[in-house]
């Protein structure tokens, strides 16, 4: 295993799936974007001086995904796999199956010193702390998320334009659609407790508010007019 001195660790770690070997030995073919752009890969690289963890995917020439989070816990990200990759300077090259699913693993050090490591995609060759990187990734992109408000709908599913009618869904206790209901109430939600009118009976029961929509009088499903009104929201 290789020695650790206590001043030296990585400040880069890149690693790179390909589906299969494609004959590349060597890591500068990832450095040529020419060469490489016609193979799916993902990659991964988290790097000390600019703060990133980047992570990408490559769909051949049709397209690029890439997402990068720019942390300060890059540095002590890279600590921990210091000593989790620590292994992997003395592991022995393994056979490739050329069909197969490879990884390259790149590791630069303080000192300047690079490592590189090529296996299949497989438990038997991989580091034994992969998982641990793996897991470490996946987490801290969780945890930022890589969608915000800009692209989620449901924050913008709701709100009545001036030239709109509010239809209601309601489903009653016993889960039978009551069909769509009329409201004024822009507050209503899907999952709320309605008080809704039945038939010709002057006691109105309790519904539960399955979907939301909004229509104009040129594209209503229903008329307005033969629909009942919602008496009231009832608060949980």
């Amino acid at each position: 295993m290789r020695k650790i001195s206590s001043d030296d660790y990585l400040v880069n770690v890149r690693a790179i799936y390909v589906l299969d070997t494609l004959g590349i030995r060597d890591f500068s073919y990832f450095d040529d974007p020419e060469q490489n752009r016609s193979i799916y890969r993902e990659e991964v690289e988290i790097d000390a001086a600019s703060y990133e963890i980047c992570y990408k995917r490559a769909f051949g020439y049709e397209a690029l995904a890439t997402h990068t989070l720019k942390t300060k816990e890059t540095d002590f990200l890279l600590r921990e796999l210091t000593e989790s990759f620590a292994e992997v300077a003395e592991l022995p090259a393994p056979e490739l199956d050329e069909e197969a699913p490879t990884v390259h693993l790149k590791l630069t050090y303080k000192s300047g010193e690079v490592v590189t490591y090529l296996c299949n995609f497989d438990r038997r060759y991989l580091p034994k702390n992969w998982s641990r990187f793996a897991t470490d990734v996946k987490v801290k992109f969780d945890f930022y998320n890589t969608r915000g408000d800009l692209l989620s709908d449901k924050l913008i599913q709701y709100g009545r334009r001036t030239d709109e009618y509010i239809y209601c869904t309601v489903y009653d206790n016993t889960t039978r659609n009551r069909g769509y209901f009329l409201t004024e109430d822009d507050s209503i939600r899907v999952g709320d407790r309605v008080s809704i009118p039945v038939d010709d009976s002057e006691t109105p029961i309790t519904g539960k508010v399955s979907k939301v929509e909004y229509f104009t009088a040129e594209n209503v499903p229903v008329p307005p007019e033969n629909l009942k009104t919602i008496a009231k929201r009832i608060n949980p």
